[in-house]
């Protein structure tokens, strides 16, 4: 895929690594498929990284925070019941099919690190920032009432990312209904960290997730 000459050479190209990495893995990523995808030259690439090991760190460090943003941060960052957003979320990233194919971000973050271990103590910072920032949203929606007063929302946002990129590395070697099942189970334990406010009519009021999953996926 080429992308059009609208964006900036370098955001294509991070978006052309990120690609290339979740399909290959840092190994066997190669930087002249990364130039196509992107529709530039070799050279050009190499104007803005000198090597694949600094295109593959940098587009990591961006392009997981983005996806952790999407998925996990900005739901909790609106005013209401954050809950049933992060649960639409995750369900529409369960149907588009792409967990059962791409490597997570451990994965990826190990596979880097075996080969530089050097970017393995920078990937870590950024996955406990992240970590962070979402122990923090769950705990301003648990203030607002929308989550249980007994949770533990760091430990719950480390349990929510770490469960779901485990699933996400499981299921490359399985059938998609190991995606599926493992969906299931963590949107039940969202469900769980309800609170006294969380209203129950929602978009997901009166289905189970097993229904969403299956309805919107299409695949299991």
């Amino acid at each position: 895929m080429t992308r059009g000459p609208g964006r900036s050479t370098y955001a294509r190209l991070i978006e052309a690594a990120w690609e290339e990495l979740r399909e290959h893995g840092f190994k066997g990523a190669r930087l002249d498929r990364i130039a196509a995808r992107a529709g530039v030259t070799k050279g050009a690439l190499y104007h803005h990284f000198p090597d694949k090991r600094s295109l593959a760190l940098t587009t990591l460090v961006e392009t997981m925070g983005r996806e952790i943003d999407e998925l996990w941060i900005q739901p909790l960052a609106f005013e209401g019941d954050p809950l049933p957003r992060i649960t639409a979320g995750l369900i529409r990233y369960i149907a588009t099919g792409t967990a059962c194919t791409h490597r997570s971000l451990p994965g990826l973050i190990a596979d880097l690190a075996a080969h530089d271990p050097a970017a393995h103590l920078l990937m870590s910072e950024r996955l406990a920032h992240w970590r962070k920032r979402l122990g923090a949203a769950l705990t301003r929606a648990r203030h607002a009432g929308f989550v249980h007063a007994d949770i533990d929302c760091e430990a719950a946002a480390v349990f929510i990312l770490s469960a779901w990129e485990g699933c996400r590395e499981t299921v490359r070697y399985a059938h998609f209904s190991t995606l599926s099942s493992c969906g299931q189970e963590l949107l039940r334990y969202i469900g769980a960290l309800r609170g006294p406010l969380d209203a129950p009519a929602s978009a997901l009021s009166g289905s189970s997730p097993a229904h969403f999953i299956d309805t919107h996926s299409g695949m299991a």
